[in-house]
């Protein structure tokens, strides 16, 4: 009798269906990891049409919605009128809303969802550069859709680097106060929290998890060293210098030029700046990193200033 009461009784059908539930409700209840926490796709064209709200808090993601153009405007409500354009408005909120995120990510990444979300950039601009727009106003977004979200990328990959350089830097005792460098649109500065308030590891834990995402997304920018970044070709031209994207407008042949590297232009750039110039192009600064090169309007030959 003892060796029977011992004999532990094996769970019924119902007991393991209800551990199974429970098990899958508890998965269910653990919040995404950074950026699968990201709202999707559908998600992000409901909140740009009005048709849903959020619970949480998207700044970057809310200031894109309240700029947006008309043209873009009519695009996201009219299904079938510039079907890319209303998909890049929708992946650059969600590139903002990633960046909003990125601040809650507790120094973990999802690198799935992450090769995901820059496939899906990968994937808009693609769209965008073979788009058949119907009037020249959506021509003028598409294009100027097609820049802004190139930038918009570039920016999303300095923003994470430069993230987990200031979480890597070692801690000191009392650490001087020090202003991150300057990233172009640095879109997610912390709250300068007091390190030393922080568990200790929290650092470590950090710097780990946005290792990952800094990894990924230099492979997606082709990094070649810790100082040197290709960017693809889709963002470049022959000649151009290292640390550069070149983002040709084919409209009126302009050219719109963004360093990788923080500071002033790199010798390697002011040459190409002068070969460009040389060239008859016309450079104009447009803020720290920032350039635009336009063709210059030069005045037709005549039979006196021809060389015979």
């Amino acid at each position: 009798m003892s060796n029977d009461q011992q004999t532990p009784v094996p769970p019924t059908t119902d007991e393991s269906l209800a551990d199974a539930v429970a098990h899958a409700h508890k998965k269910l209840e653990q919040p995404a990891i950074w950026p699968g926490n990201v709202p999707s796709q559908t998600q992000a064209l409901e909140v740009l049409c009005g048709k849903r709200m959020l619970a949480i808090s998207l700044p970057n993601a809310r200031r894109l919605q309240e700029k947006l153009t008309l043209p873009e405007r009519e695009a996201l409500m009219d299904e079938g009128l510039a079907d890319s354009l209303r998909e890049a408005v929708a992946v650059r909120w969600r590139l903002a809303a990633a960046q909003d995120l990125l601040l809650t990510a507790g120094g973990r990444v999802d690198r799935t969802a992450l090769e995901a979300l820059l496939a899906e950039v990968d994937r808009s601009l693609e769209t965008l550069r073979a788009a058949t727009p119907a009037t020249p106003d959506l021509g003028l977004a598409i294009d100027r859709t097609w820049e802004t979200l190139t930038q918009e990328a570039v920016d999303f990959s300095t923003n994470v680097k430069a993230a987990a350089a200031q979480t890597a830097a070692p801690a000191h005792p009392h650490p001087a106060p020090k202003k991150p460098a300057a990233t172009g649109k640095v879109t997610f500065q912390p709250q300068e929290p007091d390190p030393r308030n922080a568990p200790k590891k929290s650092n470590k834990v950090l710097f780990v998890g946005l290792g990952l995402a800094v990894a990924l997304v230099a492979a997606y920018h082709g990094t070649q060293g810790p100082n040197t970044v290709t960017p693809p070709s889709a963002y470049t031209q022959p000649g151009a210098p290292p640390d550069t994207v070149v983002i040709p407008n084919a409209s009126n042949g302009s050219l719109l030029v963004r360093s990788l590297r923080t500071g002033p232009a790199t010798p390697q750039q002011e040459a190409w700046f002068k070969q460009q110039e040389a060239s008859g192009m016309e450079l104009n600064s447009q803020g720290p990193g920032t350039w635009l090169l336009v063709p210059t309007a030069k005045a037709p030959a005549t039979a006196g200033n021809t060389q015979p």
